[in-house]
């Protein structure tokens, strides 16, 4: 990787708060619909009753929210993995050692890869 390819510091210091409050956020809505074991969050099952439209619902709830739990966990480890490389200098350049342009960082502060654009 060159050395000479990095962002401003005032930039990735932009991009590490907006990371930070992202983190924030999600973790909130994780404690509001998941239990958090050690860092696996799992979807709570909600308990509605014992009628069998009651359990449908359950079910189907459940189902619903397991699927974003697990899209907000992925996210979560996203943005830990894109702070990791804030501190260890290596934010916003790719693998290969490419600087990922900024207005990628600032659709997606967690970018780790470029977008080709060429049709």
């Amino acid at each position: 990787m060159n050395a000479a390819k990095t962002h401003d510091p005032a930039f990735i210091a932009e991009m590490k708060q907006k990371l930070l409050d992202e983190q924030g956020q999600i973790t909130k809505e994780l404690k509001v619909d998941a239990r958090d074991d050690h860092g696996d969050y799992q979807a709570i099952y909600p308990e509605y009753g014992r009628h069998e439209d009651e359990n449908a619902s359950e079910i189907a709830d459940y189902t619903a929210l397991n699927a974003a739990t697990e899209a907000l966990e992925k996210r979560l480890e996203e943005i830990q993995t894109a702070l990791e490389r804030v501190n260890n200098g290596t934010y916003g350049i790719t693998s290969h050692g490419q600087l990922i342009p900024e207005n990628r960082l600032r659709a997606n502060p967690a970018a780790t890869t470029l977008v080709n654009v060429d049709k």
